[in-house]
């Protein structure tokens, strides 16, 4: 099999310093005070730029919204191996293939998200909405486009609603604002999934 090197591009800079997913036990376990206390879709990060692509950056302050793809560099060898976890660590959930989760270990721990840009400063981007922590090493850099990256009529697995609903239930208790609460959202409201699956809701309601 071949191997490749990846070099990163950039580094993380943010109070997030502590992962909410894990490796643990042949398995995830979720850190549920950190995701409270670091898991806001509201926490701001920085993104530093290695200086040699800084050039790599014009224009890029003309987008609201960017894809950060970034490698879970804390993310034990052995973890790699794995194929198969609960999702989000959660043992109600029956255990999933790695490919078929947003699980931070991977074979490849390679992950991504799309954050608001709030403002380019050199080779600095400061930004709302990563879920990466301090010093999480950056692999590259894309601009949200939302024709091209926000598809419709979305299915999800049934599991995904219930693994939404329980960390809606477990995240209700503590004293977090319901607008600071990224597990707060019904995900079966959002316009890109189907009718049939919002119609679910509607109907179990």
């Amino acid at each position: 099999m071949t191997v490749f090197s990846i070099s990163p591009i950039g580094i993380v800079k943010s109070k997030a310093n502590r992962e909410v997913l894990k490796y643990s036990d042949e398995d995830l376990k979720l850190d549920l005070d950190v995701a409270l206390n670091q898991g806001s879709d509201l926490i701001k990060s920085m993104i530093i730029i290695n200086e040699d692509y800084i050039d790599c950056l014009d224009g890029i302050e003309d987008f609201s919204h960017i894809i950060i793809i970034f490698w879970t560099h804390k993310v034990p060898d052995k973890a790699r191996q794995i194929k198969k976890v609960h999702p989000a660590g959660l043992k109600k959930i029956p255990m999933k293939g790695i490919f078929a989760t947003r699980s931070p270990v991977r074979p490849n721990p390679i992950c991504k998200t799309t954050v608001k840009l709030i403002e380019r400063k050199g080779n600095t981007l400061l930004v709302e909405g990563l879920d990466a922590i301090d010093n999480t090493p950056i692999i590259d850099i894309k601009p949200h486009l939302p024709f091209y990256d926000s598809p419709t009529n979305i299915k999800l697995a049934n599991w995904m609603y219930d693994l939404m609903e329980e960390l809606k239930r477990l995240t209700e208790r503590s004293d977090l604002d319901k607008n600071s609460n990224p597990y707060s959202i019904n995900i079966r409201a959002h316009p890109c999934i189907s009718p049939d699956q919002q119609n679910k809701q509607k109907y179990s309601d």
